[in-house]
């Protein structure tokens, strides 16, 4: 892929992503601007399916009391709790730091 190349979009998962943490913090009773430490210029484009970087979005997903997993496609409604032998889950945010915005 040469330097010049947009990177790749997916504005319907963006929405539809977004649209369900707007759901999740419509039940938690949180305004915009009261979800964790999140701007609420910030938390709009997130809700509205725009561009936002991953650290962003998982940040938000977390203030939200989420947490963000990876499955394999067409599996995740058949998945439960995960089991207690099971090792503690990756914490996105730790494991990709060095790609975090910087501040």
């Amino acid at each position: 892929m040469s330097s010049t190349t947009s990177p790749l979009r997916n504005p319907e998962t963006l929405a539809l992503l977004g649209g369900q943490l707007r759901r999740a913090r419509e039940r938690a009773g949180l305004a915009q601007g009261k979800a964790g430490d999140m701007r609420q210029g910030t938390v709009s484009r997130i809700e509205n399916g725009h561009d936002v970087t991953l650290d962003t979005f998982v940040s938000y997903a977390t203030a939200l009391g989420l947490e963000i997993a990876l499955v394999p496609i067409g599996r995740a409604a058949t998945l439960g709790p995960a089991p207690e032998a099971v090792a503690r889950p990756m914490d996105l945010l730790e494991e990709l730091s060095d790609l975090a915005d910087e501040e």
